[in-house]
């Protein structure tokens, strides 16, 4: 896996190691090849494991990777609207999983899409890497990469050259001077909770901040820590507006997920579902619920207005599913992902196996969203603002909407053209699609 990869998983990670299910440790032979541990693992728990062929029928040791096996057996999943529903079963070193789910990177920090063909800018920095520390802003624009002109017809070297380990990149920054910088790959920790800021909107005070991933150290403490800092500043300067970007939020945690869900859900949620785990029949057992609960810094707020797209995925649809049944939840943006499953992170032979095993589902029994939530109105990725920015093109509806009840578009455009969605999704780092949960407690 390169170091452009930037993992965003949508996985119910029940807690990982000697806490490991005993049904499971007692039937499932994990030895002594990594390809038929995983497809143990896989007939055990996989939400579909009925359709699952035999061992003997399936045959692991034919396939030439623990990674492939997975890819095959999500072919088992139900095919609908042609697709087949699991998209995400797969396998991970344990050493790149640990790095991950601290918030650990080494890479430049610095991501990038299109505006126009000729117009490439940066999409998001993390502010400890070598692009962050040399004051690189989302909304500058790139002329070269090691001397390649920055355009959509060069994107192919333009993505050998994003790819190196150091960049000498020409920037034109907003008021039209020019910067030269060279970034280097390096170790630093990614930011999660991204520029908070509190806007007066009809004499309201309205809260916003860019949330980058559930994930986090200590299980996603260090996540619930950060979140109940900016909750309880939110609640010191009497926020009763949210607007929550979680535009490039791919996942993480479930019990992230639940953490900030209670701090965002009315008086009248709390201890209500958040959500039900679902298993397949020989893990119903395992089903549990996960409620709303009283938190000192929750905002208790009747609604929140969130930026999504296609990148928003797995947990994060899980909160906006939970969501939901509780209050008036607007949608800004694209349609999200679609991700309404998660896993459990089963640990062999170093590495990790997530075979899809949980199906989210929230208060009014809803979790088919396998094609995404659909927005209350559309509106593209204004990569020429940073984020938090209130004449940034999301937020600026967001705000608008608040101003008036009304959601109307602004002058940025509504959609960006195929040609431009192709170019980014060249471009853009790739994120791993994860909910990731505990073990559950009736295990």
């Amino acid at each position: 896996m390169t170091s452009k990869i930037k993992l965003i998983i949508i996985v119910v990670l029940y807690v990982l190691g000697a806490s490991a299910c005993k049904k499971t440790e007692e039937v499932v032979a994990t030895g002594p090849d990594l390809r038929d541990s995983v497809y143990a693992y896989s007939q055990e728990i996989y939400l579909w494991s009925n359709n699952l062929p035999a061992t003997s029928i399936f045959k692991p040791l034919t396939y030439p990777s623990a990674d492939s096996i997975m890819k095959k057996v999500r072919t088992y999943s139900p095919f609908v609207n042609g697709r087949y529903q699991d998209r995400w079963s797969f396998t991970i070193e344990k050493s790149v999983w640990d790095n991950l789910v601290s918030g650990n990177s080494t890479d430049t920090g610095a991501e990038y899409g299109f505006v126009s063909s000729t117009d490439l800018r940066v999409r998001l920095v993390y502010s400890q890497s070598s692009a962050g520390k040399q004051g690189v802003k989302r909304g500058w624009k790139v002329v070269k990469v090691n001397g390649v002109d920055a355009t959509n017809a060069n994107i192919n070297q333009l993505n050998t050259e994003l790819n190196k380990a150091s960049q000498t990149i020409i920037f034109q920054k907003p008021d039209g001077t020019q910067q030269t910088l060279t970034l280097t790959s390096g170790a630093y920790k990614s930011d999660y909770v991204m520029n908070p800021k509190v806007f007066s909107v009809n004499g309201n005070n309205v809260g916003y901040f860019a949330f980058d991933s559930f994930l986090g150290a200590s299980n996603g403490q260090s996540t619930r820590d950060e979140l109940n800092r900016v909750f309880a500043d939110f609640k010191a300067k009497n926020v009763t507006e949210l607007v929550l970007d979680l535009r490039y939020n791919g996942g993480g945690y479930g019990s992230v997920s639940s953490y900030l869900g209670s701090l965002i859900a009315p008086a009248s949620a709390m201890g209500k579902v958040f959500v039900n785990s679902v298993h397949n029949s020989k893990y119903s057992k395992w089903n549990t619920a996960d409620n709303f609960v009283n938190l000192t810094n929750g905002l208790k707020l009747s609604r929140v207005t969130m930026i999504v797209s296609k990148n928003t995925a797995s947990a994060s649809e899980e909160l906006i599913n939970a969501l939901k049944p509780v209050m008036n939840v607007k949608l800004i943006g694209s349609t999200t992902h679609g991700k309404p499953v998660g896993y459990y992170g089963f640990p062999t032979m170093g590495n990790y196996v997530f075979p899809v095993a949980v199906k989210n589902v929230n208060s009014v029994g809803f979790s088919d969203f396998f094609e995404g939530f659909t927005v209350d109105k559309v509106q593209a990725d204004d990569l020429t603002k940073d984020l938090g920015d209130p004449e940034e093109g999301c937020l600026k509806v967001a705000l608008n909407y608040l101003r008036t009840g009304v959601l109307q578009s602004v002058p940025s455009a509504e959609r960006i053209s195929a040609e431009l969605q192709s170019a980014n999704d060249k471009i853009a780092k790739d994120r791993l699609k994860i909910t990731v949960m505990d073990f559950p407690k009736n295990r």
